[in-house]
């Protein structure tokens, strides 16, 4: 993984995106140099803020709880379209590895298909990306 300083976990509260939440946790735990934490959750719309806000709160307690500290990090909850904000977001952090879950991943990344956000994620975005399935 390397020598990592800003680390974003994109997270809707789901399966596989929680199992990245507990993925990054067990790593940071175990690091000799702790990276700078970022756990976005993105809204859809305005309505779906409350929720957005109750899994970020969600996600921060799991991520605490497996690192063993607290304060460690900075919770975001962003509205608009997941892929684009969190790409956006990557940039803007100067994120240099992502996490996220993926369960509507495929291995045939192309353009004529659906791939979901995980695909769109990974074919625009620039760092590292641990994809947990």
């Amino acid at each position: 993984m390397g020598n990592t300083n800003t680390w974003v976990i994109a997270t809707n509260g789901t399966k596989y995106a929680s199992e990245a939440v507990k993925y990054a946790a067990e790593l940071y735990r175990d690091l000799r140099t702790e990276p700078e934490i970022y756990i976005l959750v993105v809204a859809t719309d305005d309505t779906a803020v409350t929720q957005a806000k109750a899994i970020l709160e969600m996600a921060k307690f799991t991520f605490e709880d497996i690192a063993g500290k607290e304060g460690t990090l900075t919770t975001l909850v962003e509205t608009g379209e997941p892929g684009d904000v969190i790409i956006h977001q990557m940039n803007a952090l100067k994120g240099d590895h992502l996490f996220i879950g993926g369960s509507d991943f495929k291995w045939d990344i192309n353009e004529e298909g659906e791939g979901g956000i995980s695909n769109y994620i990974i074919e625009n975005i620039s760092g590292g990306i641990t994809l947990i399935k």
